[in-house]
């Protein structure tokens, strides 16, 4: 009769920003649960880590569930494992990045626990060859990767189930391999099926290991909490009087059978990652830009804070948190495409670019810092004006537009512009959906056909916008005055008709506390242009992240209403507010445009389905216009926050 060692590594983890009373929730129906169980079966060995940003949050509203996790440690039923403090994907970080973000989870274990882990829990379980060195420097002896990480190698299946040294630059790390199978069926199968698949990968010798690694919701959130007690207790009952099976920590497999030998791997994570991120996750950063902009942004406030060796150690952990990792990617659920975890990623890092500008005098006696770089990383240059209140990003090369406004005065720190595109998925193919056609940021041109309504823009009707000056490259002049000029020279196309050249400048002037941009068109084609002037833009209202019922409005003439409610009519003005954020005003210098409203809601799986998911509020300014030869259309919009521009 065959026998094996079974690790059961249990995962729990809440990202930055996750909505408290998300997490309240969670905590009563798993974490509470699971910690019980683990104190009613505290003469077997379970193996758990807890993510930095949830250790975070345990620690400020349930210490109590700190204290007792903490004892059954010391008792020898839990093993600990470490893990990166913002639970960020170490190798899309700066190299340096990956080695603190271990080292600053450890101290603050050690804080709290008294001792540093031996093993670590690898972020979505993402392996690249790189990581041995880091880990290795921070004294971390092994960590858990995916089975399909070894079959990526070109390995045989069955070494799987022994542990393996691997090494870069002559440091070393010992890998155990997490079963695909056995998450497949733990807990979603009765006792003894599980039992029989982990028995189907013994040895007669007994030497062998197999890993369940996974998350620790699966056990009253994905499903109800009553069922998950009584699934726990049949299983770990039946277990407990088993002989064949021997529940272990990874810290006792080791010093009992050490390692079959050395080993070699490629990159690689869990069999869904390597599906959703088409086999590496970096892609997720050319996928969603929304994620490489949030990626880049990181870089360049890593650069500030360099700058800054006197900054205080609380700008660092706010970068580190910036990390978290939930925000860049998207899969089954959420990820991305929820705003308040993208709300939570620029909250961080601005707060962490304020302290360093404040430590070095970034400004000096300047109001105004401009740089013409490539932010993005795409190989053409942004334009990013900074100023101690706000920055302002613009692309020449995406229509001219904005597409980050960070607000950054202290308690107040948002990206207003964190809006996020709608992208076609694997799971909305066949749904009639229509994705985006350009990015959902502001300061864009359309030229609509007369016929389009709201629903056509906010939709995307196709062949609506008849001009091609949404996507334009356009040229940046930065005058003396510290204004800039945008221009460019476009087209409006109508089936049957010469084109008309249309000449778009946009004059950005920077306030104390927004901006003003004047738009001018110019029709130097040879026929009218009978269209409807849109110029649109974007709003991240910013979410109360602590109390649940705290609704986001907007006011437009005298009206207010809830931002899942559309609008349409003559207006100049619109003011966006949040209990938690001062008034974000858009108004126009045409008193007699339209304003057209809607909410930007993708469409997502969720655990109940496809739902709509909001990623901001859609604003398009409209001027129903027949613009003849040399005639000039022009108009003013103040973008600001707080009551008065100024």
């Amino acid at each position: 009769m065959g026998k094996i060692n079974f690790i059961f590594a249990i995962h729990f983890h809440q990202p930055v920003g996750q909505l408290k009373w998300i997490n309240d929730g969670i905590y009563e129906r798993s974490y509470k649960l699971l910690l019980e169980i683990f104190e009613k079966y505290a003469d077997l060995k379970f193996t758990v880590h807890i993510s930095g940003p949830l250790l975070l949050f345990l620690n400020e509203y349930y210490p109590e569930w700190i204290n007792r996790i903490a004892k059954l440690g010391d008792l020898g039923t839990i093993e600990f494992l470490a893990g990166s403090m913002g639970e960020a994907i170490l190798p899309i970080l700066p190299s340096e990045d990956r080695y603190y973000q271990v080292k600053e989870y450890m101290r603050y274990f050690e804080k709290l626990f008294g001792y540093k882990p031996k093993g670590m829990w690898l972020p979505e379980r993402v392996y690249e060859p790189s990581l041995p060195e880091v880990l290795s420097k921070n004294m971390i002896e092994y960590t858990f990767i995916d089975d399909s990480t070894l079959q990526r190698g070109g390995h045989s299946s069955d070494k799987a189930y022994y542990s393996w040294l691997t090494e870069e630059s002559g440091r070393t790390l010992k890998l155990f391999f997490i079963d695909t199978g056995l998450r497949y069926v733990l807990p979603w199968s009765s006792s003894e099926e599980v039992f029989n698949y982990i028995l189907s990968k013994s040895s007669e010798e007994g030497d062998r290991v197999i890993v369940w690694g996974s998350d620790a919701e699966k056990f009253g959130e994905w499903k109800d909490p009553d069922w998950a007690w009584n699934w726990l207790n049949d299983f770990l009952s039946k277990l407990r009087e088993r002989d064949d099976i021997l529940l272990v920590h990874p810290r006792d497999y080791l010093k009992e059978h050490g390692v079959k030998g050395l080993i070699y791997l490629p990159s690689g994570s869990y069999d869904k990652m390597l599906e959703w991120s088409h086999g590496f996750f970096r892609n997720f950063l050319i996928k969603y830009v929304e994620s490489n902009n949030m990626h880049k942004k990181m870089l360049l406030v890593r650069k500030k804070l360099k700058q800054a060796p006197e900054v205080a150690d609380i700008a660092w952990r706010e970068y580190h948190l910036g990390q978290c990792n939930d925000a860049y990617w998207h899969g089954l659920f959420g990820g991305i495409y929820l705003i308040h975890l993208r709300q939570a990623i620029y909250e961080k890092f601005i707060k962490a670019e304020k302290l360093a500008e404040e430590t070095i005098d970034y400004y000096r006696d300047k109001n105004l810092v401009f740089n013409y770089i490539d932010f993005d990383y795409d190989g053409k240059r942004e334009v990013l004006v900074e100023t101690p209140r706000y920055n302002i990003y613009i692309k020449p090369d995406d229509g001219g537009t904005i597409f980050e406004y960070d607000y950054k005065e202290k308690g107040k720190e948002h990206n207003i512009q964190n809006t996020m595109t709608r992208y076609m998925e694997p799971y909305l193919e066949n749904t009639g959906f229509i994705p985006d056609w350009y990015r959902r940021v502001s300061s864009r041109i359309h030229l609509w056909s007369p016929d389009t309504g709201l629903n056509d823009w906010i939709n995307n009707t196709p062949f609506k916008d008849q001009s091609d000056l949404a996507l334009r490259k356009y040229s940046v002049i930065i005058t003396r005055e510290h204004k800039i000029i945008l221009r460019t020279l476009g087209g409006h196309y109508v089936y049957g008709l010469k084109p008309a050249k249309i000449l778009v400048e946009k004059t950005i002037e920077f306030k104390n506390n927004g901006i003003t941009t004047n738009y001018e068109l110019v029709n130097y084609g040879e026929r009218p242009v009978d269209t409807l002037i849109g110029i649109e833009y974007h709003v991240s209202p910013k979410i109360d992240l602590i109390n649940k019922d705290s609704p986001i409005i907007y006011r437009i003439e005298s009206e207010e209403k809830n931002v899942e409610e559309q609008w349409k009519g003559i207006s100049r003005k619109i003011i966006v507010k949040s209990k938690v954020f001062p008034d974000i005003v858009l108004e126009s210098s045409d008193r007699e445009n339209e304003i057209w409203v809607s909410p930007l809601n993708s469409l997502a799986r969720t655990e109940k389905g496809l739902m709509k998911v909001f990623q901001g509020i859609a604003i398009m300014f409209v001027k129903k216009t027949v613009l003849k030869p040399k005639d000039e259309y022009s108009v003013k919009i103040n973008w600001f926050i707080g009551e008065n521009l100024n």
